[in-house]
């Protein structure tokens, strides 16, 4: 959307087949996860185009960020642990406590960077917060797209 460049998107089931098929030689690009990429770019089986996180990663210095040369571009995969909307706010506070203490782990976050990743902690509004932003900016994707639930 960004770029203007007119791709056609592959659905696939899942991103072992995807990668086999790029491997392969019957798709010309793939966006995959760093987890699932990272080891077939140091075998030399992949070659990593750009990594689409804000910043360069600290696994693949040399590969440029696509914000680099498409200014303001960043779509990053990330996960965050939810509660049931009425989970009483004693709850919620003792679990925010508890898994922010196991994601600031040192051995938790030496092993995220292994896979590409970074913890970040924060309060439950924080996440609601980056939630509201992530589906705004998704909407509008979608919405260009044209894509639709049928």
């Amino acid at each position: 959307m960004m770029s203007g460049i007119d791709m056609l998107y592959v659905p696939y089931r899942g991103l072992a087949a995807t990668l086999t098929d790029l491997i392969g030689g019957r798709l010309q690009v793939v966006f995959g996860t760093m987890p699932s990429t990272i080891d077939h770019v140091r075998a030399g089986t992949l070659r990593a185009l750009a990594v689409t996180t804000a910043a360069r990663s600290d696994l693949l210095p040399d590969v440029p960020a696509m914000g680099e040369f498409l200014p303001g571009y960043e779509a990053s995969q990330w996960y965050g642990i939810a509660a049931p909307k009425n989970t009483p706010p004693m709850i919620v506070d003792i679990l925010n406590r508890q898994i922010n203490a196991a994601v600031a782990d040192p051995k938790v976050k030496a092993r995220l960077a292994e896979l590409g990743g970074t913890s970040l902690v924060g309060a439950p509004a924080d996440f609601g917060r980056h939630i509201a932003v992530e589906t705004d900016k998704w909407r509008e994707v979608v919405k260009f797209s044209g894509a639709s639930a049928d």
